[in-house]
């Protein structure tokens, strides 16, 4: 299934906004446990709203699978941004990626966010008007933590789109998500809780294995590469 976005439209009433809620806090926890399996009549059902009134909000199950990943996309980024603001750059990202790791192995919804965001940016025109803005804020997320010397400076933000929907596909396979989100780490050269306290060659190579894998450091604030 191909995901698209259309643009905003006029406000609702008060009503139409509170059966709206109702419908996507009932499907938010379908999607949560079945994924893209989620069935129109069981979402009324649970929202206690008439079938129609959902078909009205989103005339298909392909228009209230995008909200839905679009909530969760703009939440994990939201959850993202806060942490660079109150935590160092190396400490902000770990806690992103072992999040992101936990909640997908918690999260079938989720899951199939990231595997199907790939397809969907390929090939529709439609995604742009949300992926332009999610990339963007993506893009400023990696290259915060780049100039910060603490992530590779060659990843690009399709590539992190690409480990994320990677490690989406390894827990789904069964993975342990928080060994999977250090493998994950320590590929974009993030120090570790002691490597960002000794960023020196010594200490990274020991982290890393070798000092031709070390990841870079920050010197009297600017990053090197």
């Amino acid at each position: 299934m191909v995901l698209t976005q259309s643009s905003p439209t006029r406000p609702l009433r008060a009503d139409a906004r509170r059966n709206r809620e109702a419908i996507i806090t009932a499907a938010d926890d379908l999607f949560r446990t079945q994924g893209m399996a989620l069935q129109m009549d069981e979402v009324a059902q649970r929202a206690g709203l008439g079938v129609g009134t959902v078909y009205r909000h989103f005339p298909t199950k392909e228009a209230l699978t995008v909200e839905l990943v679009n909530h969760r996309a703009e939440a994990v980024i939201t959850r993202a941004e806060q942490a660079m603001v109150t935590r160092a750059p190396a400490e902000a990202i770990r806690g992103f990626i072992h999040s992101m790791a936990k909640l997908m192995a918690s999260d079938v919804g989720l899951r199939e966010t990231f595997q199907l965001q790939s397809v969907a940016d390929a090939q529709i025109d439609e995604c742009a008007y949300y992926r332009q803005d999610l990339h963007a804020r993506k893009f400023a997320l990696v290259r915060q933590a780049q100039e910060a010397g603490m992530v590779r400076p060659d990843l690009a933000v399709e590539d992190f789109d690409a480990l994320m929907c990677g490690m989406g596909q390894a827990v789904l396979a069964g993975g342990n998500p928080s060994l999977i989100a250090d493998v994950i780490l320590v590929g974009m050269r993030v120090p570790s809780a002691e490597g960002a306290a000794d960023c020196t060659a010594e200490g990274q190579a020991a982290e890393l294995g070798s000092e031709s894998e070390l990841a870079p450091c920050a010197e009297d604030g600017d990053a090197s590469a």
